[in-house]
């Protein structure tokens, strides 16, 4: 069987670490099925694609996950740019018919309506695309921002992964507090996008590099 690479290899080899510095065996059987995952032949066969990128001299782009927070709730702008398309085609199919149509008995151009809610709908699309609060994790760490006043409140910055020590919930305001080694404590609204998904990818860099078993926050 071939070798994994060397990046994938000390990653494994980090994992046997703290499988052998875990005190307790709920933790060593959490890293057990980690390390099983990070085993299995398509993860290892990505961690040789990328390998052989970096033989060739490519530059490989490091796996990226990002999850936010609309800037403007996404029902309310898929809602509003269904009804303003759908008012623009039907200003459209109107205005091909005659240059004056009639709405409660007065007469409206068209085409001047096709172009409003046309406007519309495009302000609806690029409001949905905003984001009040963004989170970028790569190979390398995390990057927390919050561009909106919605969150000024809230902790944001970078991270790097070895420097996670552990997470707890704050449900008074329902947010997931991520605690580092300096102390620095960085907020993400539990309301984001996929946030299960974020949660577990956080709670397995945890096993890796910080403290299981953090208690929730009041």
């Amino acid at each position: 069987m071939t070798e994994p690479p060397m990046e994938h290899k000390q990653l494994l080899n980090d994992i046997d670490r703290a499988m052998s510095e875990a005190t307790d065996e709920k933790t060593r059987a959490e890293l057990a099925q980690l390390k099983q995952r990070l085993s299995t032949p398509e993860m290892l066969e990505i961690a040789r694609e990328l390998a052989t990128h970096r033989d060739r001299g490519r530059r490989p782009r490091d796996p990226v996950l990002e999850f936010h927070v609309p800037l403007v709730p996404m029902v309310l702008t898929a809602a509003a740019g269904v009804i303003a398309t759908a008012v623009c085609l039907f200003a459209v199919a109107d205005g091909l018919k005659s240059p004056v149509a009639f709405l409660l008995g007065k007469p409206f151009n068209p085409w001047v309506v096709a172009a409003v809610a046309g406007a519309f709908a495009v302000a609806f699309a690029a409001l949905s695309l905003m984001r009040g609060f963004s989170v970028r994790c790569d190979t390398t760490g995390m990057l927390s921002r919050a561009p909106g006043r919605r969150f000024a409140r809230l902790r944001v910055g970078a991270m790097r992964w070895e420097d996670i020590r552990s997470l707890a919930e704050r449900d008074s305001d329902r947010v997931l507090e991520v605690h580092a080694a300096d102390g620095k404590v960085f907020d993400i609204p539990m309301r984001i996008t996929n946030y299960p998904v974020l949660k577990q990818h956080l709670e397995n860099m945890v096993r890796l590099y910080g403290e299981l078993g953090a208690a929730p926050v009041s």
